[in-house]
């Protein structure tokens, strides 16, 4: 794999890129400002335009190379690379343009989510995983370093493992389960004030289990996906992805009543399972619930399955096995035997979306559409009649 290599010194690898100019640079020409990469030329250059003698810290070389061990055998790691503060604004030296996150605890390179491998709790770049310790096991990307944003597969390796997201699962929807007993031991409700209550009490604790999982590794909403890179594309792609989703959930649904038509008493006592003593639906309890399913309902779960487990699956699992089994367990939690098939198709969408992108904005349009489409078509039916 061909490295860019730094514009005043062309022996030396580039780890980052010029803020200012865009030019290559290696870890002796990086200045930093502000925690941000400059070139020395750029560096005086914003040093005067700021009017002060603010100093600026040269990065301190990166850690030798360890030796390599007999053939066949891969090196053991050492202690892990030093993560990159969330305020820093420095970009991945394979990826240009997109925002490193931490350096390779082998040859020093800043690396963004999407580059960075673990090896016993150590960050690398793609090189130095294949090259240092998985010797034979694969080949990273050949091409132009431009082509690697296009090509890279989202997040091949995250830091967080997948193990605890599962073992989550089951929490809020247990605790949900406990909530909508006591309020059926109670008085009614209104429909608005229950799904009010159930929704806060189920997306707040997945919502604090992913940021509190992922703050470690970097920023919370970067790590997940939430930021703004293309983000006039990604609405874009998420607004026909979600019109093709209804639609495949429409044709889901119907092939799912055919083969699942004898099944009709357990659908009905899945959906009875949040059932409770509730009032006559007013106009409040319809705008209530019409926000919480269109805006909160894609935004929270869109982060938890598609912003912490879809990348920890995509990195033990591989592309198809992540989509699919993300996908199934999306379904699962809805509790509904006829919509198992066509959510378990939609989540799967949503993953592909995200893969192609890199971009959770895209998966949350796209489950924002249809869920207003699946929501407020009935409604304008009934109206109608």
């Amino acid at each position: 794999m061909q490295r860019p290599h730094c514009e005043q010194h062309p022996q030396s690898p580039a780890v980052a890129r010029c803020t200012r100019c865009g030019g290559y640079l290696c870890r002796d020409c990086i200045v930093e400002i502000s925690a941000r990469a400059y070139c020395a030329t750029c560096a005086r250059a914003e040093l005067q335009n700021r009017g002060t003698t603010e100093a600026a810290r040269v990065v301190p070389p990166a850690p030798p190379l360890p030796p390599q061990g007999p053939p066949g055998q891969a090196a053991q790691p050492s202690a892990g690379g030093t993560p990159v503060g969330a305020r820093v604004v420095a970009t991945c030296a394979f990826h240009p343009g997109v925002r490193a996150v931490t350096r390779c605890g082998n040859c020093g390179a800043l690396i963004c989510s999407g580059c960075q491998r673990m090896v016993g709790g150590k960050r690398l770049c793609e090189r130095c995983f294949y090259t240092v310790y998985m010797p034979g096991r694969g080949q990273p990307r050949g091409g132009a370093p431009s082509t690697w944003l296009r090509e890279a597969p989202l997040r091949a390796m995250t830091p967080w493992k997948l193990w605890p997201g599962l073992a989550f699962l089951p929490v809020p929807f247990i605790l949900n389960g406990l909530m909508t007993y006591m309020m059926r031991q109670g008085e009614d409700i209104s429909v608005g004030a229950a799904q009010l209550l159930v929704s806060l009490l189920l997306y707040s604790s997945t919502l604090a289990f992913a940021f509190i999982a992922v703050s470690h590794y970097g920023n919370a909403f970067e790590e997940t996906g939430m930021h703004g890179r293309n983000l006039p594309a990604s609405l874009g792609l998420g607004f026909v992805g979600g019109s093709l989703t209804f639609w495949l959930a429409v044709a889901s649904g119907l092939m799912s009543q055919a083969m699942f038509g004898g099944l009709v008493e357990v659908e009905r006592w899945l959906q009875g399972f949040f059932d409770v003593n509730v009032k006559d639906v007013t106009g409040i309890d319809i705008l209530i619930a019409g926000i919480i399913i269109v805006i909160a309902a894609p935004i929270c779960e869109e982060i938890f399955f598609r912003g912490y487990l879809y990348p920890a699956m995509r990195g033990r699992l591989g592309l198809w096995g992540a989509v699919f089994l993300n996908g199934f367990l999306f379904s699962v939690v809805h509790f509904s035997v006829f919509g198992l098939i066509g959510r378990t198709i939609a989540g799967a969408i949503f993953c592909l979306l995200y893969e192609y992108n890199d971009n959770l904005w895209s998966p949350i349009t796209a489950h924002a559409i249809n869920n207003f489409v699946a929501f407020f078509l009935p409604l304008v039916a009934i109206w109608g009649s």
